[in-house]
């Protein structure tokens, strides 16, 4: 599955962009201008890199950046900053400042999207394993297919949030047709099946009526 990307950048002549070095990659990403349309952008879709070139933006990066963390915004967050301005290094994961080549921001990209862990996702009892695709609670283990390690992805990458079914399919599928939905349905089924102790009363995949589903992590179970 190709990464998400988005590059949060100022309106600039093209040569002053980053937007050339991740196409010379073969990376395809989504730029916006504005913090109403960044915000719209990752409350749309799951990230899997986030660049903020604050060297011509018209708003207050590390502001955007703080708020993201103070929302529950997890994704790997590249900040790009003109020479001398400080920064307090809390929010964004790496800050590039200075001098900037090609191979300098496309090596920060690189760690970014196969920094450790990433791979493996955990929630309260849950572990899922992305590359092997076997989702662990307790002692109990599970295999799953593409799909369904791709859902459950999704949904551990946003804990508490309700995921409307036209997201899901959207990020999952890739499609936009929602009118027939029996077919995630069926895999919230499975995955049900897989990672609750009474699936027919789960506690971390709930229903939300009429919008979707949300996953939440329940306090520990006594032993």
């Amino acid at each position: 599955m190709e990464p998400r990307i988005l590059l949060v950048e100022g309106q600039r002549k093209k040569n002053l962009s980053c937007g050339p070095w991740l196409e010379e990659r073969g990376h395809k990403f989504d730029r916006v201008h504005t913090r109403r349309n960044a915000s719209a952008w990752l409350k749309s879709t799951t990230a899997d890199l986030l660049i903020i070139d604050a060297r011509a933006l018209r708003f207050d990066a590390h502001r955007f950046c703080q708020a993201l963390r103070a929302n529950g915004e997890n994704v790997p967050l590249l900040l790009i900053l003109p020479a001398g301005e400080k920064h307090s290094g809390d929010s964004a994961t790496v800050v590039l400042q200075g001098k900037i080549t090609p191979r300098r921001f496309y090596n920060r990209v690189r760690r970014l999207l196969s920094k450790p862990g990433a791979k493996v996702l955990r929630a309260g009892e849950i572990v899922l394993d992305i590359e092997q695709r076997v989702v662990t609670r307790g002692q109990q283990q599970h295999r799953l297919t593409p799909r369904q390690t791709a859902l459950l992805a999704v949904f551990m990458r946003n804990p508490g949030r309700v995921l409307t079914r036209a997201r899901l399919m959207r990020e999952v599928w890739d499609t936009d047709f929602v009118d027939d939905t029996r077919t995630l349905e069926v895999h919230v089924h499975w995955l049900r099946k897989a990672i609750e102790k009474d699936p027919s009363h789960p506690v971390y995949l709930v229903t939300v009526r009429r919008l979707g589903y949300r996953f939440d992590v329940p306090p520990a179970e006594p032993q």
